[in-house]
């Protein structure tokens, strides 16, 4: 592989492309430079661009901060199929863009749900009525009551740190970044996260799973439903104990 292979240009915000800086992701950036949410393959790593929402460390894992933000509200205008608009009940006050880089599930009546990414809307004052511009047509006709919405802010916009068991690790910083800057979250590749003590310490016990600390678990009985981390991809020095431990991520992004 040539020095040029490891190059990477993505979109930045609003126009054209920019080149990382240095060639790499292990930075902070202190302006937004790309889309929250871009995906981008470095060597054989994936990493995905979040905001911080706190201080984070690398040490852990980095978790979507945020309820969802609009929850079964009525579909408010009619609509055609092929337009990028939808109207709904809003009974939060919105900033201008609040919801934007966030995702709206439409269910139409007749079994016909979709959903969009959220890509603009005005600020609606206070409890409102709310037109969203999405970023595909919508697949079908929508009518004044006809059905209902559901709406999530940008998982990326404020990723933190805080303790809680509801929400989903989305990457491990690859640097520590303050509250409010731009950095890029690791989701495949070889990493590390601070461990449990069982992680990697057993025979046939390699798969790991994130707690509500953000923090890695061994994969058994008892948390079947928690989040899966990866796998711890080397034993110790002696070749039978838990060693760093090394983690091949798979984080679904």
């Amino acid at each position: 592989m040539t020095a040029k292979m490891h190059r990477m240009h993505l979109p930045k915000v609003g126009e054209g492309v920019l080149h990382i800086p240095g060639g790499t992701p292990y930075q902070v950036d202190t302006e937004q430079q790309y889309e929250l949410g871009t995906y981008v393959r470095f060597g054989n790593k994936g990493f995905v661009y979040a905001k911080a929402g706190g201080t984070l460390v690398p040490d852990i894992g980095a978790k979507q901060a945020n309820n969802q933000k609009i929850g079964n509200v009525a579909i408010a205008a009619d609509a055609d199929a092929g337009t990028l608009v939808i109207t709904f009940e809003c009974n939060v006050a919105l900033d201008a863009n609040e919801l934007a880089g966030g995702e709206i599930v439409v269910f139409p009546t007749g079994n016909k749900a979709f959903t969009r990414r959220i890509v603009s809307h005005a600020s609606n004052g206070g409890a409102a009525d709310l037109a969203v511009t999405v970023d595909s047509p919508i697949p079908v006709d929508l009518t004044d009551g006809g059905g209902s919405v559901e709406c999530i802010l940008d998982p990326y916009d404020g990723v933190t740190q805080d303790s809680n068991e509801w929400t989903p690790v989305l990457g491990m910083p690859v640097i520590g970044a303050s509250d409010g800057e731009y950095l890029w979250l690791q989701v495949e590749g070889i990493s590390w996260c601070a461990p449990e003590g069982e992680v990697g310490a057993a025979a046939n016990s390699v798969e790991v799973c994130f707690g509500g600390d953000g923090a890695l678990r061994l994969r058994d009985s008892e948390c079947l439903g928690e989040q899966r981390a990866g796998m711890v991809i080397a034993p110790n020095t002696t070749g039978n104990g838990q060693g760093a431990p090394f983690i091949m991520l798979n984080i679904d992004h």
